[in-house]
């Protein structure tokens, strides 16, 4: 009995302190509840402007309930726990508005100081290279196709990969909501500088049905022209406007390498398809030759004048006609071959004589792509082949040039020695990278992104061609020369 009496003293002993425990815990729970309540009634009045009167106050009686007789003396003493609230708010709401502010400061300089470092690679000759991300396509998007790729800001571009995201950075990034306007706003000048006398170069490269001949060349019915039409107008409107100080003479000459072949695009048969040979009356044989300023040229290509930019496009969809396409799983109209559009301006200064000579080209290249995606066989699969192979020969010379190695492998493929004059040569050039934000396309999307950073570590010295009034008389009377014209004494 004794010792159960003593238990049972025990067990009342931990009642006891169990229940003082929970009324302590009780009481901190009431004491915030009342805060939060009392925060809530003084907030209540100083939203509504209300000026309580202490006698006829229902919120101070409430409060006395709340927190016992004589914790709330006056009305002031309500406003004043609003009040602190309020300050309290301000405080954060500006130290939200700082970090933010901090923030976007940040984000401007970021931006700011990658721009102006493209323009001083720039004004060193470094090749700019512009990346422009296609929507999704059809089929992508009806399988779900999740996005990859997503641009950081005007200069920057990340890849989710399966080891984490990958940062890569260009001169400009345009996303699938610019248009070809936007894009080719950033490509102008370059036109400009072509007319002055230099030897200008815009290409696009990318996986097959990235987007290049769209970027390129645009749609069938030309309700969004590519760079290659917008181009052509942009010449003649330079030339329009500087008619009355310089006489201009524009000309042009159009080819393709299909299957390691040079064809002029001008001379080849239309019905040239699915691999067959043209025939042996309209075989012109094509040389890339380069003259002594070191500008690559074509030797055997008929260059035809042009007078306006109709007259310019209509050789343009001449050579188009003439341009090996078909159908793969990847693209409803795939180029089969590498389009290169050379456009020469040839210009005069009516005040001085002074002529100056520059080349504009501009590359539509033929995708990289594997036969397992595009499903290419036979013809398609020896076109494949031979497109991946100059494709993998650009990219030894493009590595060679990056790594400034002393020997370039310019003459392992002819796509390679079209292109000599225009990567570490003497030329301004621009690379557009096109890729795909589907996770489907990774291997490619990244691999084309490693391209395009080796392509903007390469350096080019560009140089103007003009020469003076007595040379310019001089050559052409060693051209009369030679082509068995009669020169005058006075033309001497």
């Amino acid at each position: 009995m004794a010792r159960e009496d003593s238990i049972s003293k025990e067990d009342k002993s931990n009642d006891q302190e169990g229940f003082a425990e929970s009324e302590s815990s009780m009481s901190l729970l009431q004491e915030t509840v009342r805060g939060y309540e009392v925060s809530y009634l003084a907030l209540d009045c100083i939203k509504t402007g209300e000026s309580l009167v202490i006698n006829e106050c229902d919120a101070v009686a409430e409060l006395e309930d709340i927190l016992g007789q004589g914790t709330i003396r006056t009305t002031e003493e309500v406003k004043s726990v609003g009040q602190q609230l309020l300050l309290l708010q301000d405080q954060l709401k500006q130290v939200k508005d700082e970090k933010k502010k901090i923030i976007d400061n940040y984000t401007s300089e970021r931006t700011m100081r990658k721009k102006y470092y493209n323009m001083v690679e720039d004004m060193k000759g470094k090749i700019r290279v512009f990346c422009r991300i296609r929507p999704l396509s059809r089929t992508e998007d009806a399988q779900g196709g999740v996005i990859a790729v997503e641009k950081i800001d005007d200069f920057s571009v990340s890849v989710d990969t399966p080891r984490g995201p990958r940062e890569f950075q260009f001169d400009k990034v345009f996303t699938a909501e610019a248009s070809q306007e936007d894009l080719f706003q950033d490509t102008n000048r370059l036109i400009q500088s072509a007319i002055d006398g230099y030897n200008v170069c815009i290409f696009a490269y990318g996986q097959t049905g990235s987007g290049k001949t769209f970027t390129m060349v645009g749609d069938k019915d030309q309700k969004n022209p590519g760079i290659m039409p917008r181009s052509f107008n942009a010449i003649f409107d330079i030339i329009r406007e500087s008619s009355t100080k310089f006489d201009f003479k524009v000309s042009a000459y159009m080819l393709e390498l299909y299957n390691d072949r040079l064809q002029d695009l001008f001379v080849s048969p239309a019905g040239e398809a699915h691999g067959q040979p043209p025939s042996h009356g309209q075989v012109r044989r094509v040389e890339i030759k380069r003259n002594r300023k070191g500008v690559v040229f074509a030797q055997g290509a008929e260059t035809k004048e042009a007078f306006s930019a109709q007259e310019l496009y209509a050789l343009f969809l001449q050579a188009c006609a003439n341009r090996h396409i078909s159908a793969t799983k990847m693209n409803v109209e795939s180029s089969r071959s590498h389009l290169i559009v050379c456009i020469m301006v040839d210009s005069r200064n009516l005040t001085n004589g002074s002529v100056s000579t520059g080349k504009l080209s501009l590359v539509d290249l033929a995708g990289s792509e594997r036969a397992a995606k595009t499903g290419a066989k036979d013809h398609q699969l020896k076109e494949a082949n031979s497109i991946n192979k100059s494709l993998s020969a650009l990219g030894d010379v493009i590595s060679a040039l990056s790594a400034e190695l002393p020997h370039v492998p310019y003459r392992n493929s002819k796509l390679t020695q079209v292109m000599q004059d225009s990567l570490g040569g003497n030329a301004k050039t621009l690379m557009i990278v096109n890729i795909s934000p589907s996770e489907c396309n990774l291997e490619e999307t990244l691999t084309s992104l490693v391209y395009a950073t080796r392509v903007k570590a390469i350096t080019n010295n560009a140089q103007r061609h003009v020469e003076s009034k007595v040379i310019a008389q001089l050559k052409e009377v060693i051209i009369r020369l030679r082509s068995g014209q009669t020169v005058e004494d006075e033309d001497v």
